[in-house]
């Protein structure tokens, strides 16, 4: 560990990050192990870790079908005007609703991409109504359903060169 910079990030951190991104939930004795410390020093990285904001949140990964979110749906979408207090409006929006999974800010053909979750089309079309149709600085938006989850999750590829 490099003891001059309290945020750099060595081998052995990432190793660390790279065994908490597959099962955060991994004892510090395992990841200790795994990377060649002992226990206490294994947590004491991980909690500089999170202290340092390289870990930024723990979380379970649900499994949307059990829980009643049958429909996906990549929404594009435009504002009206490219102005700073109204793409931070929406920011906002986008942050305090729950039913939007993920969002991107975006160049190219739309200001924002979103994944929304819903319990079925009805219930979509309804998000809809109130989300973007009620919004008056929204210019646009055009959806395309999610048919399958390909591939999904958080990991970052932290160990490739």
């Amino acid at each position: 560990m490099n003891t001059n910079d309290e945020n750099s990030i060595d081998h052995i951190d990432k190793l660390l990050l790279s065994l908490l991104q597959k099962n955060a939930l991994a004892s510090t004795e395992h990841l200790g192990s795994e990377v060649g410390l002992s226990a206490t020093a294994a947590k004491r990285r991980v909690n500089k870790l999170r202290n340092n904001g390289a870990i930024i949140k723990d979380v379970s990964i649900v499994d949307p079908k059990r829980v009643g979110f049958e429909i996906f749906s990549l929404v594009f979408v435009n504002l009206e005007r490219d102005r700073r207090d109204i793409v931070n409006s929406f920011r906002k929006d986008i942050a305090e609703n729950p039913r939007v999974t993920a969002a991107f800010y975006t160049t190219g053909d739309a200001d924002f991409v979103l994944l929304v979750a819903s319990r079925s089309l009805s219930d979509y079309d309804a998000f809809t109504q109130d989300f973007f149709w009620e919004n008056p600085n929204i210019r646009s938006f055009n959806t395309m359903v999610v048919l399958d989850r390909v591939k999904f999750g958080f990991e970052l590829p932290i160990l490739e060169k």
